[in-house]
C-alpha cells in the first residue's frame, strides 16, 4: 500500500515540535491546525495513532511517538523530520529522498557572493574574467587581509572608475548583494568579522549606507576626505525615507575620524551617492570610536 510522505510544512511542524517536547516531553495541541491535521492523517493511516484522532479537539503528542514517526519514514525512504533538510542543498535532499521537497533546503544561491577579483583571469572560452560567483565557503579567507563591501551593483562591475586607496595588500572584494546575494554577503561578513581583520563598506554615504555598513559589522567606510564630501554632498542625495535611522545614528558613538561625516549626515541631513564619488580619492574612515 502507498502512503504519500508528509509535506514540507508537516515536516517543519515536527522539527519545531521535537526542540520543544526535548524540554517538555510531551505537547497538548488543538487539532484544527492545518499541520497538525496532516501529521495525524498520516500517522492514522500508519496505524501510530488512533483512528480517531482526528475527532478530537486535542491531542497530545509525545516523544515516543515522534520516534515511531522517524522510524516509519525511515523504513519507507521518505523525507524524515529527523534529517538537517534546511541545511542541506536541495539536491542532496532529492538524493535521500524521492518526494518533491522544493521549498526545503538552502536556496541556490544562499551562501553565493559576487567576487571581484584582483586579476583578471583567463577562461578556457578564450576571454579573460574578473567577476566570480562562488559559495562563500569555498574562499581561503586566511589569504586575505581586508574585506571591502561594495554596495551597487553597476559600481560593484566598474569599481575601476574610483579611486580607491586600500592599504592592504589583499583585499577581498564582494558585492554587498540584493534579494540573491545579500544572505551570502551577510553570512560572509558575520565570518569574517570573527577573525578580527577590517573590514570597509562602499556605498551611498547617506543614512541608509551608514546602516547598511553597521548592520554587516564593517569598522570603516570607504569615503571621500572631509573637505570633499562637504563640498560635494547635498541634501537632494538623502531621501526622507532615510530620516527613520536618524536619531539611533545620531546618538551613535563614532570615531573622532568619523564625527564631522556624522554631522553632516545626520544633523545637516546630506549624503553623496556612491555613483558621484568616481574619480575622487577614497579612503577608509573609522566608524566607531
Amino acid at each position: 500500500m502507498h502512503y504519500p510522505p508528509l509535506t514540507a510544512q508537516a515536516l517543519r511542524y515536527l522539527q519545531q515540535l521535537q526542540q520543544r517536547l526535548n524540554a517538555s516531553g510531551s505537547e497538548r495541541v488543538t487539532t484544527n491546525v492545518k499541520a497538525v491535521q496532516q501529521v495525524l492523517a498520516w500517522c492514522i493511516e500508519h496505524e501510530l495513532v488512533p483512528g480517531n484522532s482526528l475527532q478530537l479537539p486535542h491531542f497530545t503528542f509525545t516523544q515516543a511517538l515522534l520516534k515511531n514517526i522517524a522510524s516509519v519514514q525511515q523504513r519507507l525512504q521518505q523525507a524524515c523530520f529527523l534529517d538537517n533538510l534546511s541545511q542541506n542543498s536541495r539536491l542532496n535532499n532529492a538524493n535521500a529522498s524521492q518526494q518533491e521537497l522544493k521549498s526545503i533546503g538552502l536556496q541556490p544561491r544562499q551562501n553565493r557572493v559576487l567576487v571581484k577579483l584582483n586579476m583578471a583571469v583567463a577562461t578556457n572560452l578564450g576571454i579573460a574574467a574578473d567577476i566570480i560567483d562562488i559559495d562563500w565557503q569555498h574562499l581561503p579567507l586566511a589569504q586575505f587581509d581586508a574585506l571591502l563591501i561594495v554596495e551597487n551593483l553597476d559600481c560593484f562591475y566598474q569599481l575601476a572608475s574610483f579611486n580607491v586607496a586600500l592599504p592592504y595588500q589583499q583585499p577581498l572584494v564582494i558585492y554587498r548583494g540584493d534579494e540573491v546575494y545579500s544572505k551570502g554577503c551577510k553570512a560572509l561578513s558575520a565570518a569574517w568579522h570573527s577573525s578580527a581583520k577590517p573590514s570597509i563598506y562602499f556605498g551611498d554615504a547617506d543614512l541608509a549606507g551608514l546602516s547598511i555598513a553597521l548592520s554587516l559589522q564593517c569598522q570603516n567606510m570607504l569615503l571621500p576626505a572631509i573637505s570633499e564630501f562637504t563640498q560635494r554632498a547635498s541634501p537632494a542625495m538623502l531621501d526622507d525615507k532615510q530620516l527613520k535611522y536618524q536619531q539611533r545614528l545620531q546618538q551613535m558613538s563614532v570615531s573622532a575620524a568619523f564625527l564631522p561625516y556624522q554631522q553632516l549626515l545626520c544633523q545637516q541631513l546630506i549624503g553623496l551617492r556612491q555613483q558621484n564619488m568616481q574619480e575622487i580619492s577614497l579612503i577608509p574612515v573609522n566608524l566607531l570610536g
